[in-house]
């Protein structure tokens, strides 16, 4: 299945490939030099009222000699301005960038990695950075998320050494992976929205990567809460349901007293985030009111998002590190009696560095 999959979107990508001008060029011009240079003979007779019209054109004749010298130098031309092209476009390619980045946060993960699923479309050498979070999870728990988030931490300068020289026009990302909310939260808000950024990720029922291309269903976020946030207050819980339900009564075990605000996608299922364009729309809407959160005072912000990977890869690809109130994303563990054991501050609004906080377990006391 796999295999037929690989050979439909390789397909594909060969018919709408982007035809290149100097291939076309070199092909035009070939069959010029063929006809000059193998000496053919065109005769060509139409009938008419006035009697048959001859045509002929006999290169090795004399008098047809200085059109075929003609032909000849067009044709010339004609191949030398594609190899020309080509030589262009191949040394213009040299100096694209494809920064190709995996987070993996799962114990048993058998899956291909990301750069060998992306499209052939986006051009540039690839390059892999394999961010591997594994360590120190037990029974499907990262008991040690302060070791995951400084290897994230330290991407930033990765990423400044590999695009160290280059224009960023010349330079695209591609980002997936399937680690905790708050650590893929944290690379989006690493790479950031300011190169272009491809978000790609893993189907569970096909066992593929796949990019966002399916059609937008026009489903959307409902908002509630903003009315009870009141001028001045400083600090608000934000609850995204985008998948699986953020509950409540979970959020105050850990926010028992800030007001809380709700996003709630419409007939939300865990495969409704398959578009590109419905994406970049419930950015818009996580923007929107992380901004009307700001314009009351807020000037921090508890994020409590249940989404998939590609979700919480993209809003925080899209929070502005410097404009909008520091934030903070709570990691959920359904057997932990706190259920958000840690979270990450994540580092903006004039946070240099990410911050682990961890909500330990009260020992009993007897």
């Amino acid at each position: 299945m796999n295999l037929l999959s690989y050979f439909v979107r390789s397909f594909i990508d060969w018919v709408f490939r982007r035809r290149s001008v100097g291939v076309t060029l070199i092909k035009l011009g070939l069959p010029l030099f063929g006809l000059v240079l193998l000496g053919l003979t065109i005769g060509v007779t139409i009938p008419t009222a006035n009697g048959p019209f001859a045509f002929s054109w006999d290169t090795s004749s004399g008098g047809s000699a200085a059109l075929s010298w003609g032909v000849f130098l067009i044709a010339t031309l004609v191949v030398l301005l594609g190899v020309a092209l080509i030589a262009r476009d191949i040394r213009l390619e040299s100096r694209k960038k494809v920064v190709v980045i995996e987070a993996r946060g799962l114990r048993d993960w058998r899956g291909e990695p990301l750069e060998k699923a992306v499209p052939t479309s986006i051009k540039g050498q690839r390059e892999q950075v394999m961010l591997d979070v594994r360590q120190g999870i037990v029974d499907g728990q990262i008991v040690s998320p302060d070791v995951a988030m400084r290897r994230l931490s330290g991407l930033r300068d990765d990423i400044a050494r590999r695009c160290d020289g280059l224009d960023r026009a010349d330079v695209s990302f591609v980002l997936g992976g399937l680690a905790p909310v708050p650590l893929l939260f944290l690379l989006g808000v690493i790479v950031d929205d300011e190169s272009r950024t491809l978000i790609m990720d893993w189907d569970r029922k096909r066992h593929v990567w796949r990019p966002l291309d399916e059609q937008d269903d026009r489903k959307r976020f409902s908002i509630s809460g903003l009315d009870v946030v009141t001028a001045g207050t400083p600090r608000a819980a934000l609850c995204i349901s985008a998948s699986y339900d953020v509950l409540e009564v979970d959020v105050r075990l850990v926010e028992p007293s800030v007001p809380i605000v709700r996003m709630d996608l419409e007939d939300r299922t865990t495969a409704s985030h398959w578009s590109e364009q419905k994406q970049q729309q419930l950015a818009q809407q996580f923007l929107d009111t992380v901004m009307a959160l700001a314009r009351q005072g807020v000037t921090e912000i508890a994020l409590f998002l249940a989404a998939p990977a590609s979700v919480s890869l993209r809003f925080g690809t899209v929070y502005d590190k410097r404009n909008l109130p520091g934030v903070m994303v709570n990691q959920y563990e359904q057997a932990d009696p706190k259920k958000f054991p840690w979270a990450i501050r994540m580092p903006v609004a004039g946070l240099a560095q990410a911050e682990l906080e961890q909500r330990y377990k009260q020992a009993n006391i007897h």
